[in-house]
């Protein structure tokens, strides 16, 4: 196909004035107002997240607002999902090189406005890095907002030819609160008012329910599927990223432990992870196991929680507890694993930094710059003593915000704050 035909056929804006993408119309994410804020800021956008978590509605969603300021020509898009990069290797350069020589009829120098690249899964583009670099240099009016679904691609630029120059916009699944938006528009959750909450608290039990098990990806609730449709959808995207991506990026002679492993998780999120038991099962040496669990956190598959200690070197040494990157993924597994997979994801997603608590059995140990959060998850409808003994006795030693997720107890605790866990994001 001539390189007019393919760019053009991604960039219907630029002859019918009218076009507008069909995302367009769809509800906004919270990340949606994120990327919008950095849009007229110089710096390389990077949006990543695992497969099919909305990055590319997203693009569509910036170039529709920019469409409808009447800045469509000043707007390109290319997604590198499907080309066969092996054959044109220098693809992303010529199509760059065409649209402003052939489209816009400028050369680079000459161009005063802002002119906007989006570029779909650049990670399929061999040394995409140096060659946005390239036009990066020669224009302060480019403006890139590159994909990718793998952690890796953008680190590697960042760390060389990029540095300085690009950042980095985590698109995560679908909160339960933008869930709540896309399956009843109308349900307006009033956190704050106990009341409320105590009236319509099995409602918003059964929407989690449903959440936890199938909801935190957009396509599966647009298209309306059921559980078994589902998983098998998720299925699809494990399958592209451990048998595709990830053996592209690294030297994997095995893809099937990334699947075996990723099997072992879904069963039971939050187990501690033994590399040498790992290893031994599947005939690996313990560093070449522990490399393959990186390349799943790198795959935006896994998340690795370490224990919490004094000495940050040991916690590196110590066994890891294991989460799936959405509780979506961990379809046999029993609904507390997959709550307490929520409320890890949560924290970890906003940006704290995650531990465990092994000598305590406390399930989360939180840290930012000025706060220590204990979390302790018991997805169940009563409370007893020893649900809450391990919180006490660490409150006891060291001051901090407890907080104990539960089913459906809410009321405030004189040490520990009792929390709904499908309220959890409210309120954290």
């Amino acid at each position: 196909m001539e390189i007019d035909t393919l760019v053009s056929n991604q960039n219907p804006q630029w002859t019918d004035e009218n076009y507008l993408p069909k995302e367009a119309g769809w509800p906004k994410r919270e990340v949606f107002t994120a990327v919008e804020k950095w849009l007229n800021k110089r710096f390389i956008l990077a949006l990543t997240g695992v497969r099919r978590v909305g990055k590319s509605t997203l693009m569509k969603q910036i170039i529709s607002r920019l469409i409808a300021k009447k800045l469509g020509r000043v707007v390109i898009y290319f997604s590198f999902e499907r080309v066969q990069l092996k054959l044109e290797p220098l693809l992303l350069q010529r199509i760059i090189t065409h649209y402003l020589e052939e489209v816009l009829g400028e050369k680079i120098y000459e161009i005063k406005d802002r002119i906007y690249f989006f570029l779909d899964e650049i990670q399929n583009v061999p040394s995409w890095q140096e060659i946005i670099k390239m036009f990066y240099d020669q224009n302060d009016n480019f403006k890139f907002v590159v994909s990718g679904s793998a952690s890796l691609f953008v680190k590697k630029a960042a760390a060389e030819s990029l540095a300085g120059r690009i950042i980095e916009i985590k698109v995560n699944p679908l909160s339960f609160g933008e869930y709540l938006t896309l399956v009843h528009p109308n349900f307006k959750v009033r956190s704050k008012n106990k009341a409320w909450v105590s009236a319509n608290i099995g409602a918003l039990n059964n929407y989690f329910e449903k959440y936890l098990r199938a909801g935190q990806f957009p396509e599966i609730i647009t298209q309306g599927m059921n559980y078994q449709q589902a998983w098998q959808y998720l299925e699809t995207i494990e399958e592209k990223i451990t048998q595709q991506d990830l053996p592209k990026i690294f030297p994997i002679k095995h893809p099937e432990i990334l699947s075996l492993i990723l099997s072992q998780i879904k069963d039971r999120p939050g187990q501690r992870i033994e590399y040498g038991e790992f290893a031994q099962n599947a005939g690996l040496d313990q560093r070449t196991m522990a490399k393959y669990f990186d390349f799943l956190e790198t795959g935006f598959l896994l998340f690795l929680c370490r224990n919490f200690g004094k000495k940050p070197l040991k916690s590196l040494r110590v066994a890891r507890k294991a989460y799936l990157v959405s509780p979506n993924f961990g379809d046999q597994a029993a609904l507390p694993l997959l709550a307490e997979n929520y409320i890890f994801n949560l924290f970890y997603n906003r940006g704290f930094s995650v531990y465990f608590q092994k000598e305590k059995e406390i399930d989360f140990v939180v840290r930012d710059k000025k706060r220590l959060i204990l979390a302790e998850v018991k997805f169940q409808n009563e409370i007893k003593g020893e649900d809450t003994k391990n919180l006490e006795d660490f409150l006891s030693r060291k001051p901090a915000t407890a907080y104990l997720f539960t089913k459906k107890l809410f009321r405030p605790g004189k040490q520990i704050n009792f929390i709904p866990a499908c309220l959890a994001e409210f309120y954290v």
